[in-house]
């Protein structure tokens, strides 16, 4: 495999990606991201909330670094089976002044060296009540 054929293998995307936002980088990230990219994440109903195109991604990821400016996320798991992968998270942050911690998985679609698709799964409903609890909601 060439190095060119490394850079664009699956894996090793993701792993780019999520350091990228793991530094706050958007930019970096979305580098990464196909024009068209499709991402899915929990929502406000049960079918969750699906974004559309790299920009509808940026102003998702702008709004959450003001959310939670310094959100991280510590790769558990990574299983790679040709174009997909899936990756197990612990995604950590700060709201208000109140540290945050919340198992999450992520499955990724990677063509020709850009994510065209991602879903991302977490308790969002227990977030929420966390946050209320915390009076941060």
């Amino acid at each position: 495999m060439t190095r060119c054929e490394q850079e664009r293998e699956p894996a090793r995307v993701v792993r780019a990606v999520l350091k990228a936002l793991n530094r706050g980088d958007i930019d970096a990230a979305l580098a990464y991201c196909a024009d068209d990219i499709v991402l899915w994440a929990p929502g406000p109903t049960p079918d969750g909330t699906e974004l559309r195109g790299k920009e509808a991604l940026r102003a998702f990821l702008e709004a959450s670094e003001a959310v939670w400016p310094d959100s991280w996320a510590a790769v558990r798991t990574l299983v790679a089976d040709g174009d997909e992968v899936a990756v197990e998270l612990v995604a950590t942050a700060t709201h208000g002044t109140e540290r945050v911690t919340q198992p999450m998985a992520a499955f990724f679609t990677v063509r020709d060296g850009l994510i065209v698709r991602q879903a991302c799964y977490f308790d969002l409903a227990g977030l929420f009540a966390l946050l209320r609890e915390r009076g941060l909601a």
